[in-house]
């Protein structure tokens, strides 16, 4: 019984650990074109930024936040010419 109790203990506790292990990233949505890009976001709209750098730099463009949700966590920037 003590044996089957310290296993159910050792499960819950990896799967408690497992669950805090990985915090949420901002991601690329959608890849986007050379226009703009939508961002998933979690908790600061504003640490998209370098993310939408990153994809429009590619293009030779800077970002501009056009808009954003924070109903569904996205944000939306265009990749204009500087």
């Amino acid at each position: 019984m003590k044996r089957r109790a310290g296993l159910v203990a050792t499960v819950v506790f990896c799967v408690a650990l497992t669950g805090c292990a990985v915090p949420h990233q901002n991601v690329i949505m959608m890849d986007g074109k050379a226009s703009g890009v939508i961002i998933q976001y979690f908790g600061d709209v504003d640490a998209t930024l370098p993310l939408a750098r990153q994809h429009c730099a590619a293009y030779e463009r800077v970002p501009v936040r056009k808009s954003y949700s924070s109903e569904k966590n996205l944000v939306i920037y265009d990749c204009v010419v500087q």
